[in-house]
């Protein structure tokens, strides 16, 4: 058998084995899971230990990916500008009508009703919620 003969052979074993087939496609990327974020709103009067006690709460949370605290000023501010369009509701507003907050983003998958039932009874807080679950502006 010549050269050529093996050549053949090779080339027809390496076929018929799959290795001479186009590499197979790689399976488009799926979009990454989204997080969640809930505001966790102080209650008017909670007091600086009580916030401090609810920040190191979070701290030990393992669904927490990351928070923010947002002070009355910080709230006003953004209430100014989800309700931008309605003059007479933004400007009958200060910041002392606006309670100071938690903005928390929770991992992908988190339990997010465990993170808020676990949270409700909280000294301090009054109200939890999604930022989805807030009125949309307008």
């Amino acid at each position: 058998m010549g050269p050529r003969w093996v050549a053949l052979i090779v080339a027809a074993l390496l076929a018929v084995a799959g290795c001479g087939a186009p590499a197979a496609q790689t399976p488009e990327p799926r979009p990454a899971p989204q997080t969640v974020t809930v505001r966790l709103e102080l209650a008017m009067d909670a007091t600086a230990p009580q916030r401090t006690a609810l920040e190191s709460w979070l701290r030990t949370r393992p669904e927490v990916v990351s928070f923010t605290f947002e002070n009355r000023e910080q709230a006003l501010a953004r209430f100014r500008a989800a309700y931008r369009d309605s003059a007479d509701l933004v400007g009958s507003l200060n910041a002392a009508d606006l309670p100071e907050s938690f903005a928390v983003t929770l991992a992908a998958g988190a339990d997010v009703d465990g993170f808020v039932t676990a949270a409700q009874p909280l000294e301090g807080l009054d109200h939890v919620a999604r930022d989805s679950d807030e009125p949309p502006p307008g």
